[in-house]
């Protein structure tokens, strides 16, 4: 059977929108703003930002809200790496409070501008210029949503809206070019924004597969003088796309099995696309240097190479390494791959540079962290359904438990749905014998936390030896509404559901955010996913200083935090009832945070952006 999207007669697969996307979870409280955006900012020309060095979060130097979502995933085909996108979600990833059903509309997300020195005369020609796409990878807008731009008049302190384009079928990148010829809006103080009006499908029938909608994707945006209405040839060469896992199919995998797996899943090389926007052709070198930040250890496997790119092209790199794995360093391992190009001088350089951080802890993962739907079996006969991810062990070991990721629905409905977890073995390709089937109800919980986990444990190590399967078997007839990554689709057939009796190939376009982990002694098994998912911390990613929600049983007591490299050192343990954390003195990267109290334990993760 195919996917469904929005409605379902009888029992199959289905594909959902989603509700929430992976910006920080419960949103930025105001007293976690930065010094950054605290300072009053006035932006002189050239204006430009095509969200090639930001992550999640719009740069606060140039942008001063945060209601769009920085991303590399849901949109098709962009002209550098990054765009930053407008849903139906607030900042906190939730569903605005005041949505409306179709066909009325309502305004949703911002992104606004700091204040611009525009005191330029007309004669100057002045324009503004973006790219746009309606959907991309995710829902489409109707024509009755729009995306919209608006100029700020300081003279009467009112917003102008000067331009707007309705819902659409899926599209390339368009260009927009706005003149700015008004002497009310040629001044200093002169601000602009985009916003988009949205509204949420009825869904009557399946109120559980109300997610989110309406998604417009922004780039490259320019604000500039000396320019033409025909001025939208972009005179950049630019990464349009990440870098690819290291990893055949998978993301990642235990570090403990890598030293016994690489020979069958370590690629060659490590990919990435580029493309020379220009119209004439260009002469590109490229080259990769691998750096693990725990040792400070930096590694040149070849010698950069050269390429002419024909104008309006794009092309695959592929980076031959050799690399030194030391599989006796601790229990983990953080391992950064950088690709770079060199263009000319007049070219843009913060598109010019990709990052991929491989990361081996101690689970299984084929997705890349971010989810583009979501994911169930849904109608008459899936009650009792089963969904199975196959992986492999490398070396006979036990598992511990299952990382999910769910997708919040419209009203939570699917906190009140209860699964089991199963583990089976292989059958000529497919799920066979049942090893383990926990006897424990587990039911859906949302992350508070990025990148979206929550981590749920087996009640008894389960032990594995070769090829497996993890999966659930549901209660109902509805959706759990796992979170999908699109991105990634593994060259053969990794996952499966079954609802008739039989085993079948899932039809869904990618795999579902599902990662099975390793058994841990030291930690053995909680009887409550809630130690795991409690303790938020804010702003993530952070610079200087982070906040926590300390659990309310536990704000009048004193926390142990231990902060944790990704190589599994512990770099700071400190013992404190305040709910702030200076973290200035840290490098960039991941880190991991537990917060201690008696016998519970809080987990959370922590990036650090330079």
């Amino acid at each position: 059977m195919g996917f469904a999207w929005l409605s379902v007669v009888e029992a199959q697969e289905v594909i959902t929108p989603l509700f929430n996307n992976p910006r920080a979870p419960g949103g930025q409280p105001s007293n976690a703003s930065t010094k950054k955006t605290a300072q009053v900012i006035l932006l002189e020309l050239p204006l430009f930002d095509d969200f090639s060095d930001s992550d999640i979060l719009p740069d606060s130097e140039l942008w001063s809200d945060a209601g769009a979502f920085v991303n590399n995933n849901f949109c098709l085909n962009p002209v550098s790496n990054g765009v930053a996108t407008l849903d139906a979600l607030d900042s906190a990833g939730n569903i605005y409070s005041h949505a409306l059903l179709s066909p009325n509309t309502f305004v949703a997300d911002h992104l606004t501008t700091h204040p611009v020195k525009l005191d330029y005369p007309a004669s100057d020609s002045i324009y503004l210029s973006f790219l746009f796409q309606p959907g991309g990878l995710c829902n489409l807008p109707e024509e009755g949503d729009s995306l919209m731009v608006d100029f700020y008049a300081t003279d009467s302190a009112r917003w102008i809206n000067v331009w707007r384009v309705p819902g659409t079928e899926l599209q390339p990148f368009r260009h927009a070019m706005i003149p700015i010829t008004e002497s009310r809006f040629l001044v200093e103080g002169f601000r602009f924004r985009f916003r988009n009006r949205a509204s949420l499908a009825k869904n009557n029938d399946f109120a559980d597969m109300r997610s989110n909608v309406d998604y417009w994707h922004v780039d490259y945006v320019r604000l500039h003088g000396n320019r033409f209405a025909s001025d939208t040839v972009l005179r950049d060469v630019a990464f349009v796309t990440p870098l690819n896992s290291i990893l055949k199919d998978l993301t990642s995998l235990p570090w403990s099995h890598f030293e016994a797996a690489y020979n069958t899943v370590l690629y060659p090389f490590i990919s990435g696309r580029y493309k020379n926007n220009d119209t004439i052709t260009r002469n590109v070198t490229r080259s990769l240097s691998i750096y693990e930040p725990a040792y400070n250890e930096t590694h040149n496997p070849g010698v950069p190479t050269a390429q002419d790119l024909p104008g309006m092209e794009d092309t695959v790199v592929n980076f031959g390494f050799i690399y030194p794995f030391d599989f006796d360093r601790g229990e983990s391992a953080l391992i950064r791959f950088k690709a770079a190009l060199r263009t000319d001088e007049f070219d843009p350089k913060m598109n010019d540079t990709v990052i991929h951080e491989q990361l081996f802890m101690d689970y299984y993962a084929y997705d890349d962290g971010t989810a583009e739907a979501g994911y169930g079996l849904r109608g008459s006969g899936t009650a009792g359904g089963l969904v199975a991810m196959k992986y492999n062990s490398y070396q006979a070991d036990y598992l511990g438990g299952v990382n999910i990721s769910f997708n919040q629905v419209y009203d939570s409905l699917n906190l009140g749905y209860y699964f089991k977890l199963v583990v089976w073995d292989e059958d000529e390709g497919k799920p066979g014998s049942v090893i383990w089937e926990d006897e424990k109800d587990y039911k859906v919980e949302y992350s508070t936390t990025y990148p979206g986990f929550v981590k749920y444990h087996f009640s008894e190590p389960v032990p594995v030896d070769g090829p497996f399967f993890v999966g659930w078997r549901q209660y109902n007839q509805y959706i759990l509404n796992a979170g999908l990554d699109l991105n990634n689709i593994p060259a053969n057939p990794v996952m499966y559901y079954n609802i008739q009796g039989s085993w079948q190939v899932s039809d869904a376009p990618g795999v579902i955010m599902f990662r099975p982990f390793l058994y841990d002694e030291s930690t053995g098994f909680e009887s409550s996913t809630e130690t795991y998912t409690t303790l938020q911390i804010y702003p993530n990613p952070a610079r200087d200083l982070v906040y926590f929600n300390i659990p309310e049983a536990h704000k009048a007591t004193e926390l142990q935090i231990e902060i944790i490299d990704a190589s599994g050192r512990l770099i700071r343990q400190i013992v404190t009832s305040s709910n702030s954390l200076d973290i200035s003195d840290l490098s960039q990267g991941i880190y991991y945070i537990r917060a201690i109290s008696g016998s519970i334990i809080y987990h959370s993760k922590l990036l650090i952006n330079p």
